[in-house]
Formats: C-alpha cells, structure tokens, sequence
C-alpha cells in the first residue's frame, strides 16, 4: 500500500500545474539584513525551494515580492522538465 501511495503522489507531481503548486502551503522565512550601501533590508525566501528568495525595505515588501518571485520560479522549472519540492506534509 505504502509504494502504491507513493507512486500515485509521483504521478500526481509529474502532471501537476503552475496553479497547483502556487496552491500548496510553502513556509516563508524572513530575515533581517544590512544592505550594501548600510542601509537595513529584509530578504524573504521560500524554505522548500532553495534559491526562491526576494528583498524588500519591509518584511511585508520582502513578502510580495516573493510571491511574485515563487510564481516565476515555479513557472521555470516546469518550463525545464524539473518536479518543485512540495511542502512536507501536502
């Protein structure tokens, strides 16, 4: 039962769209940073998908532009044949 099920979420993965993905609960981390130019800035990046990450001069400006970044992240590795990890427990 447990390969079944494992292979049915393989499948599922391989077939799945932009619009699933963007469904799915990833997990934000922001943090806290200094600037080149010394100024402070906050850079939010999605946990599950190693290199998805934004700036902003707000932790809520950081946000948004995450979520435009994931989306255009997302969009490109299924542009390029590759499975995004997905949240644990989805």
């Amino acid at each position: 039962m447990a390969n079944q099920g494992r292979a049915m979420a393989r499948a599922r993965r391989s077939t799945a769209t932009l619009e699933y993905y963007l469904g799915l609960p990833y997990s934000a981390a922001v943090a806290r940073e200094q600037c080149t130019d010394g100024s402070t800035c906050y850079m939010a990046r999605v946990v599950e998908l190693p290199g998805c990450e934004s700036h902003g001069d707000t932790p809520e400006q950081a946000l948004r532009r995450l979520n435009e970044a994931k989306e255009l992240f997302i969009a490109s590795m299924l542009e390029d044949g590759v499975v995004p990890e997905e949240p644990l427990g989805s």
